[in-house]
């Protein structure tokens, strides 16, 4: 017989997964009509600039983010790192340096090349509005992917169902994007889109391993930032 706190336990645990679920769907939903409706329309009425690309960017934290740090703090009881350990639990500055080098080596490939060749410059499409979008877009991907659902279903630090799981939602997320630029059939036929799966297992490895989300926010800002700072 089932001790009674037992009872409760799986109680909660039976909400989680359909709360998991729901929140996936409805914020997929309404992300995807994001992408390649919304976001297109009011950048062609308002223009490109610093100000409403810091309120697309603001935006984003407030619909990734915010529910998906909410749902952490709803179950936290089940999750595999508190929400408070997760942005308190201390890294190793050697751990820091080594994940660095990692993600360097990962998204760093051409750059090395432009490199020793000498065709590395300065992206000249790089400017203001884009660090506001590394910033951005490393907190709420990573509150959302890391912080939520992988925290949610990842039972241990090597739990590879849940870190395979994550990387293919990961995927998911840009094909919207992808589909509106007009990229969707090269992301796969070139191969791309495998990139995406390995930055989510690493990600995915580097807060399991040391529970902690600020670091994997910095990594995915590092990411983004050597892929569109630093042309080939």
């Amino acid at each position: 017989m089932n001790h009674p706190s037992e009872t409760g336990m799986m109680r909660r645990t039976s909400k989680k997964i359909p709360a998991l679920i729901l929140h996936f769907i409805i914020f997929y939903a309404f992300w995807a009509c994001w992408a390649v409706f919304i976001r297109p329309a009011l950048k062609s009425g308002f223009g490109s600039t610093l100000l409403t690309e810091s309120l697309f960017e603001a935006f984003k934290v407030l619909v990734w983010a915010v529910p998906a740090l909410l749902l952490v703090k709803k179950f936290e009881p089940e999750m595999f790192v508190g929400l408070r350990q997760m942005f308190t639990q201390k890294v190793p500055l050697k751990a820091v340096l080594i994940w660095t080098l990692i993600f360097f080596a990962v998204c760093g490939g051409t750059t090395v090349q432009g490199l020793l060749h000498g065709t590395a410059h300065i992206n000249p499409d790089f400017w203001k509005a884009s660090t506001v979008y590394l910033f951005a877009v490393g907190i709420s991907e990573e509150a959302v992917f890391r912080g939520w659902i992988l925290n949610a279903t990842a039972k241990n630090e090597r739990d590879l169902k849940a870190i395979a799981l994550n990387a293919v939602l990961f995927l998911s997320i840009h094909i919207p994007g992808w589909y509106h630029k007009g990229m969707l059939a090269s992301a796969f036929t070139g191969f791309g889109f495998l990139s995406i799966l390995l930055f989510s297992v690493l990600a995915s490895i580097c807060f399991l391993k040391h529970k902690n989300l600020l670091l994997p926010v910095f990594l995915h800002m590092f990411y983004d930032f050597m892929l569109d700072f630093v042309a080939a």
